[in-house]
């Protein structure tokens, strides 16, 4: 399992979802959920409940779940949402059994019904339809550089990057690179 915290960490419960976007780092091509004892060594970590087992088709449909959450990320931080994310989440959604349930304070909240990676996967998106009602879903975005999932604590939320000092410093050199290639940029004498 990944063991890493970002300076921009989510703050709970959307925490999880930060969690679960991030257990691949594609910079470095490191899968965290390559098996699918993985899938469920994650869970129990999270303290996602998860009746039985995890087969392998049910961790591709929970990486298919991760790569829609991170396409949806991607585009709260202004990129486009690719068409195939919507189907999919909408299908983890419904494969959830997520309904309106009243918690212990009187509020309503999501909850899953399903059992199995189902309803694990429903417990995650539960948190995400949650956070979209609060506003905070707004804040949780991919790393336009890394793909890295980080919450946006700017004021305006405006913030691009994970890290401004790793990704916005690569990015920016990166950039200044391209214009002074092209003759953008004025010489120095």
């Amino acid at each position: 399992m990944p063991r890493y915290d970002v300076p921009k960490a989510a703050p709970q419960p959307l925490r999880l979802v930060q969690l679960f976007v991030n257990t691949v780092d594609a910079e470095n091509d490191r899968e965290w959920l390559s098996t699918p004892s993985d899938l469920e060594g994650w869970f129990r970590e999270h303290d996602v409940p998860l009746e039985g087992g995890v087969t392998q088709t049910e961790l591709r449909r929970a990486v298919e779940v991760r790569e829609a959450l991170r396409a949806l990320a991607r585009a709260n931080n202004g990129e486009p949402l690719p068409a195939e994310a919507v189907p999919t989440l909408n299908h983890a959604l419904r494969a959830g059994r997520i309904e309106l349930e009243l918690d212990p304070s009187g509020q309503v909240a999501p909850a899953a019904t399903a059992r199995g990676v189902d309803g694990a996967l429903g417990v995650v998106l539960g948190v995400v339809i949650e956070a979209m009602y609060d506003g905070s879903w707004a804040r949780l975005k991919a790393c336009r550089n890394c793909r890295w999932a980080f919450y946006d604590y700017s004021t305006n939320r405006s913030a691009r990057w994970c890290s401004m000092e790793l990704c916005g410093n690569r990015s920016k050199t990166r950039a200044y690179r391209t214009r002074r290639r092209s003759g953008r940029l004025g010489s120095a004498s």
